[in-house]
């Protein structure tokens, strides 16, 4: 009889400690993809200057690159307002990793490139930052 209680005790308390650690709904973000009203805007940079010949790589769903190199969707730098930015439209609430690939002409190697993580929730629709760079040999 002793036994029966103890291993039920046993049990009951595992049962506890698993339950409370489980996450609850609605506190991670998970996802992110097209579809959505979020917007990402992206500047590549370099020792403090901006990158103007630079090429955005986005991939959905996750805050790390991409362990195969292998991207959802890319976007061009233009100036907006004599500031060099890449434009992600129609992003869904999630997780996105952005890398930058660019030139800088004043460094050599001329090479740069760098990725930086976004969440997108809340209220703010728009979401625009600095990618930091650093150099490289192709």
């Amino acid at each position: 009889m002793k036994m029966l209680i103890t291993t039920s005790a046993i049990f009951l308390i595992g049962i506890i400690t698993g339950e409370s650690c489980k996450p609850k709904p609605g506190n991670t973000i998970t996802g992110g993809g097209k579809g959505g009203t979020y917007t990402i805007n992206v500047t590549g940079e370099h020792h403090g200057g901006l990158l103007d010949t630079c090429k955005m790589y986005i991939k959905y769903a996750t805050l790390d690159a991409p362990g195969d190199n292998v991207y959802d969707d890319s976007s061009t730098v233009a100036l907006s307002n004599g500031v060099p930015v890449a434009t992600f439209n129609d992003l869904t609430v999630g997780n996105y990793y952005v890398l930058a690939v660019g030139y800088h002409g004043a460094y050599s190697p001329p090479n740069v490139k760098g990725g930086k993580s976004f969440v997108v929730s809340g209220s703010a629709q728009v979401v625009s930052d600095t990618i930091p760079t650093y150099q490289y040999n192709p």
